[in-house]
């Protein structure tokens, strides 16, 4: 019978430990969910617009959603709570929660009091989850109807950012091309 010797059992123990440490998935850290909007939320929209021009930002991001979207609570769980998407868009854009039925008032566009509800129909947000962003001047530049990967969502705030939207470019043709290595490109051109 071969005998080893102590140290080579402890040291092929203490190898392992360290291998099987090496291969356990890494859970990455997760941004909460309700801090990727702007508090206190949205209530006039030439106010909140200017606040985020004046801050520096290329617009606004509203999510269209409503309380029972299975789409939209998978978005909320899975997209937004990914750092890189979190820091992306509070760096360019301010971002607000709209309830497609929801009651409460603000000030839209015109100037006018409406409820949640009616702005979302009055721009044709009727399916949940909707983003549009809006450039600095108020005018829609991108819409996205569904719950994007991160990639697309990614993708969304690069095309306004990258001002693809005034050459007019459409989005969805942008957005086949920019998503394959774009995490990599916004950790290192745009935060």
């Amino acid at each position: 019978m071969k005998r080893t010797r102590p140290w080579k059992r402890i040291l092929t123990l203490g190898l392992g430990a360290l291998l099987a440490l090496a291969a356990a998935p890494v859970q990455a850290e997760r941004a909460d969910p309700q801090s990727f909007y702007n508090i206190p939320a949205f209530g006039d929209f030439q106010r909140n617009l200017q606040d985020a021009v004046d801050s520096g930002k290329k617009g606004m991001l509203l999510y269209f959603h409503q309380d029972e979207c299975p789409f939209c609570q998978k978005m909320e769980e899975e997209v937004f709570t990914q750092p890189i998407v979190h820091d992306f868009f509070h760096k360019y854009f301010d971002v607000y929660k709209v309830n497609i039925k929801g009651d409460a008032q603000f000030v839209d566009v015109d100037g006018d009091s409406l409820s949640q509800g009616d702005f979302a129909v009055q721009n044709r947000a009727r399916a949940t989850p909707t983003l549009i962003v809006y450039d600095e001047e108020g005018e829609e530049a991108v819409r996205f109807i569904s719950n994007p990967s991160t990639p697309e969502m990614l993708a969304l705030g690069k095309f306004v950012v990258d001002g693809a939207y005034e050459e007019g470019k459409d989005f969805f043709n942008y957005k086949r091309e920019a998503t394959t290595g774009i995490k990599q490109e916004i950790r290192e051109e745009y935060l």
